[in-house]
């Protein structure tokens, strides 16, 4: 049931599921709307507790449903549907096609501009910086591999938790104004925690299908690490795995050469899932 499940939604969300009613954002500014009054100063879940019953209340409700669903085909249904719902990246899939045809028309300034909008911290070449290879392994391991993560572990009231408190800490980084603002902390200390060990494993496939020896020490130093953002563990180590030339970057060849490592990865580990539904690991 869970490697259908997946194999299922990545095929559907490959074939175009790009509607706002396949994102999780659109569920997530939904629910806002209905009880962001709840959420106010004097609501009923003003309080930091109060909050994270607000927070668990949809992935409460998903659980029960599917409980509740005592029909294989019908517990099929929800799965696929909660997966592709949060697997939902249509924003960022148009946006690297502008990327891609900016590149292709030989425009680096309005590469870079999408490059920024898809979430690259700061270009290649500053301080601090990112190639947007490495941003696509980012974007790649919070829309699928965390996903699938936390779906395997908890079904699809895992993956509807992990991608509500990502969507949620993405909207409080954007807009400070939003009601539960001052909840920024902890949401990104929550955040933090549910991509730790997902950023461990999907590293570890790097080294698999990608350059072992490079990777193996980048992974290495980091996968005992709590401090480190999961973001550089992710991203140093699929650089590491891939050695794209430097001469490459901010290259559609860059691009390119990221998106198959990332595929490749995301096969990886459905063939791992289909071994450990084999002998019984997974149900």
């Amino acid at each position: 049931m869970i490697l259908v499940s997946i194999i299922i939604a990545l095929i559907l969300e490959r074939l175009g599921a790009r509607s706002q009613y396949w994102q999780i954002s659109h569920y997530v500014n939904g629910y806002l709307n209905r009880s962001g009054k709840l959420l106010g100063e004097k609501g009923l879940f003003s309080s930091g507790i109060g909050f994270l019953i607000w927070l668990v209340l949809p992935v409460v409700a998903v659980a029960l449903i599917y409980v509740l669903s005592d029909f294989v085909l019908w517990q099929l249904v929800i799965n696929v549907a909660v997966l592709l719902v949060c697997f939902g990246c249509a924003k960022h899939r148009a946006l690297y096609k502008s990327y891609l045809n900016a590149l292709t028309r030989d425009d680096k300034t309005a590469a870079s501009l999408y490059a920024l909008q898809m979430g690259q911290k700061h270009l290649e070449d500053e301080e601090g910086g990112e190639t947007f290879g490495q941003t696509l392994a980012w974007i790649n391991f919070r829309f699928y591999c965390a996903v699938i993560f936390w779906f395997v572990m908890l079904g699809a009231p895992g993956a509807v938790l992990y991608a509500i408190v990502r969507t949620l800490a993405d909207l409080v980084k954007e807009n400070h104004k939003v009601v539960f603002a001052n909840r920024f902390t902890l949401l990104h200390k929550l955040l933090f925690w549910l991509d730790w060990l997902p950023a461990r494993v999907a590293s570890f496939g790097y080294l698999v299908i990608g350059n072992f020896n490079s990777g193996t020490s980048c992974w290495l130093h980091y996968v005992l690490d709590f401090k480190t953002p999961n973001r550089k563990v992710v991203t140093c180590t699929a650089l590491a795995a891939e050695q794209v030339e430097q001469r490459y970057y901010g290259c559609a060849i860059e691009a390119t050469c990221m998106i198959k490592l990332v595929k490749r990865n995301v096969l990886f580990y459905l063939v791992l899932i289909a071994l450990l539904t084999l002998f019984g690991g997974l149900s």
